[in-house]
């Protein structure tokens, strides 16, 4: 049978929309053919917003630490002056006229060794430990000779070394020494067991411009100016040496800084740089070793 012309426009149309809407063919691995090109970038509606992608289960934002605030300052900054291995004929005086023109009082830790035996030498030394005390300051205990009293021979000598002293001390002054400090600053166990037999807890040190080192004011001053300027701690002892003459030079430029940063302090409402005496190590740790009872 012949068809008209417009019935076959029809059928054909009919097919055309029939295979139109078959689904597409699966890909290769099985799964339908994901949307490309602008349907797939398609931009979400108008008036809504994408939604950030969730984190990942166990996972959560650090937060930074927070900052510490920096401790309150304390009322004033107390210092302690102490002195090492004198006495010195030709330096220690000079020491003390300086510290007398401040009203300074002071630990001098002393070396047997220096006033120990007979003659005119040791005799006079003696007196200069006796007018240190007159003049309000405290002699502590630096053991005789001044050896490490670590190491091979600590165990050996190093209670010979601090009784001895105190005995010379005594002889001296007439009186035992109440502190005592430790050559070098030196630790071990060795040691600990000695000054724990001899109930002694030693006084060390908290700032130390080495001036038996440097053996230069001008270098020693700058260290210390700038330590006392920083300083953190509420109380701090100071370490020097009363036997170099860098040293003697050094002090009244230094105790007169304090004075005029004081000064500056005051104007700023910053707390000032106190110095202190020795009394609250006093009330704090036992004596420094007495003189020995017996023969040894």
């Amino acid at each position: 049978m012949k068809l008209s012309s417009g019935l076959m426009l029809f059928l054909y149309s009919a097919l055309a929309v029939t295979a139109s809407a078959q689904p597409s063919p699966p890909s290769p691995t099985g799964k339908a053919a994901s949307p490309t090109g602008a349907a797939a970038k398609a931009a979400p509606p108008k008036g809504t917003t994408a939604k950030a992608a969730a984190p990942s289960p166990g996972k959560q934002a650090v937060k930074p630490p927070a900052k510490k605030p920096p401790p309150p300052e304390p009322a004033a900054y107390e210092v302690l002056f102490t002195f090492d291995d004198g006495p010195r004929y030709e330096t220690t005086p000079k020491v003390l006229d300086t510290l007398d023109q401040y009203g300074v009082k002071s630990v001098f830790f002393v070396n047997g060794v220096r006033f120990m035996g007979k003659g005119k030498g040791p005799e006079r030394a003696r007196e200069l430990l006796r007018e240190t005390v007159r003049r309000g300051h405290l002699i502590g205990n630096h053991t005789v000779h001044h050896f490490f009293l670590c190491g091979k021979r600590g165990p050996t000598i190093a209670e010979r070394e601090i009784t001895e002293n105190a005995s010379l001390i005594q002889e001296a002054i007439g009186k035992p020494p109440d502190l005592f400090r430790t050559p070098f600053g030196s630790r071990c166990a060795s040691l600990s067991e000695t000054l724990k037999r001899l109930n002694i807890h030693p006084i060390g040190w908290d700032v130390d411009p080495q001036d038996w080192k440097l053996q230069d004011a001008d270098r020693i001053y700058e260290f210390m100016t700038n330590a006392l300027r920083n300083l953190r701690r509420p109380r701090s002892i100071l370490l020097f040496h009363d036997i170099h003459q860098s040293t003697v030079d050094m002090l009244p430029r230094l105790l007169k800084w304090i004075a005029e940063e004081n000064a500056q302090r005051k104007a700023a409402k910053r707390p000032p740089i106190q110095i202190i005496d020795y009394n609250y190590l006093l009330a704090t740790n036992p004596p420094g070793a007495a003189a020995p009872s017996g023969p040894g």
